[in-house]
């Protein structure tokens, strides 16, 4: 008996050392998986950044911008992967790299639910970029209204696939307001985009510019 009351505290120890250990290897996997999501990510974003800089050729009437920070005050913003200033609209681009690099096929259902099936088999769900599209434009507007001074400007958001291979699908039920594209297809869009009779005037782009750069570069000094 005593010799089990010596050994216990040992035990335990030992017990928790091995779970210490188990719970270390278990956290260092979980980052390792999130550090890929966030290349993968990245990698996605840059690829789309290469189709807009057609966009960025001197005598160019857009404005292309990345990973900046938006909002009605420096307090209330949203990230955008890009956004695209013309005379026929303001465009915020939600890059999604669905898929990976060899890409697959998203179902989606007749309640907005996004499933990818890639191409080794493997099915999930996964989340509806929708409404963060739509909080990003939430955002552009309060930007606009309060920031730039201007109201009733054309603006779109688009979901872009980054990854070629990727593609989707529609149940005939399904609503889908917000346009999603392959990286190849956004500038076409968005050249050929008309909201009505709304233009965007070059004195607009140029304030509307100005304020993006002042509350950015307002953000990374903070």
């Amino acid at each position: 008996m005593k010799t089990l009351l010596i050994l216990s505290p040992i035990f335990l120890v030992f017990l928790a050392t091995i779970y210490f250990i188990w719970a270390f290897n278990k956290r260092t996997e979980k980052l390792a998986h999130q550090k890929e999501i966030m290349k993968a990510g990245d990698r996605g974003e840059y690829k789309v950044q290469a189709v807009l800089t057609l966009f960025e050729k001197p005598n160019s009437r857009y404005k292309v911008y990345h990973n900046i920070k938006l909002g009605p005050d420096t307090l209330h913003t949203n990230e955008y992967d890009s956004v695209v200033i013309g005379p026929n609209g303001i465009f915020h681009i939600e890059t999604k790299n669905y898929g990976g690099e060899r890409g697959g096929i998203i179902d989606v259902d007749s309640r907005g639910n996004w499933i990818l099936h890639k191409k080794n088999g493997y099915s999930k769900l996964i989340r509806n970029p929708s409404g963060q599209v739509n909080s990003h434009e939430y955002r552009l507007k309060g930007f606009l209204n309060r920031v730039v001074g201007v109201r009733n400007l054309p603006t779109q958001g688009i979901i872009v696939l980054s990854c070629d291979n990727t593609r989707i699908r529609y149940n005939k039920k399904a609503k889908h307001n917000i346009p999603v594209m392959g990286r190849h297809e956004v500038v076409n869009y968005i050249q050929n985009y008309k909201k009505g009779n709304l233009v965007v005037y070059p004195r607009t782009i140029k304030r509307i510019c100005q304020n993006i750069e002042e509350m950015n570069s307002m953000e990374r000094a903070n």
